[in-house]
């Protein structure tokens, strides 16, 4: 899958409470219906961050299709003009509120005890309210052609610690989304991350924890230095849409 992920920072002129409130309340409905989209996750930073979150951020948005065509496809289709009108109109589309995007491909590498999901309430079984807390990272690499084996060959393994939910660690695809005859993503004034970092934990206490260990703090110590303009916060995430496709059937 092709992955957009949005660093959101709030803009200058609305609180936290105004901007969610458009945010949840309208946005989000644009997105969920945007063309041939089958991910769509939230994700606001918690109060209490971690010695290794660094950047300026307020929400990540992630948005996954199938692949390149199906994104772009979106973004010249009238659902994707009403989602870049909404934000447009409401946020800005400026550096200053969107100052960085990452349009990756995911590795998922294997953990111990993946996060369990419920179909019922549509949400992450670990809480009440169907959130998850996450890690998210971004970095652009000194080695962009590399980074992607650099990281598998040395941290593959980090989902074997119990406290890690999910292990995913991005790479950007290096291209450019036209949108109609002038408009692009990312634009002139956006970074546009080389890789992106997730890590889920069913709670905030247990990222803390895990987060404040020396081996992860030896990691991502490795990863930054191998980067640069990097950023990484602590999130709450919620699933906005859930699409599956349905498997041959298997009686094993």
């Amino acid at each position: 899958m092709i992955s957009f992920n949005w660093v959101i920072v709030l803009p200058a002129n609305l609180t936290a409470e105004k901007f969610d409130k458009w945010y949840l309340g309208i946005h989000t409905e644009y997105a969920k219906v945007a063309h041939k989209i089958v991910r769509y996750s939230i994700n606001r930073r918690v109060a209490q961050q971690p010695a290794v979150a660094h950047g300026e951020f307020f929400r990540i948005a992630q948005e996954y299709w199938e692949d390149w065509d199906s994104m772009v496809a979106c973004w010249n289709h009238p659902t994707g003009h009403a989602l870049l009108g909404d934000g447009l109109v409401n946020m800005g589309l400026d550096p200053g509120t969107l100052p960085g995007i990452a349009l990756t491909e995911h590795t998922q590498f294997d953990v111990a005890s993946p996060a369990q999901f419920s179909t019922f309430r549509r949400g992450y079984r670990a809480r009440p309210d169907g959130t998850i807390t996450k890690l998210i990272a971004f970095g652009m690499a000194n080695d962009r052609a590399g980074i992607k084996k650099w990281y598998a060959d040395r941290f593959a393994d980090l989902g074997r610690h119990d406290l890690v939910r999910e292990h995913v660690f991005g790479t950007t695809v290096g291209r450019t989304i036209e949108i109609g005859y002038l408009g692009a993503l990312p634009n002139a004034d956006m970074v546009s991350y080389d890789w992106n970092l997730e890590l889920w934990f069913d709670s905030s206490a247990d990222a803390h924890a895990y987060l404040a260990s020396e081996p992860f703090g030896a990691m991502f110590a490795q990863l930054r230095g191998v980067s640069s303009n990097t950023l990484a916060g602590l999130f709450r995430g919620q699933e906005m849409l859930m699409l599956n496709t349905a498997l041959p059937h298997r009686d094993d």
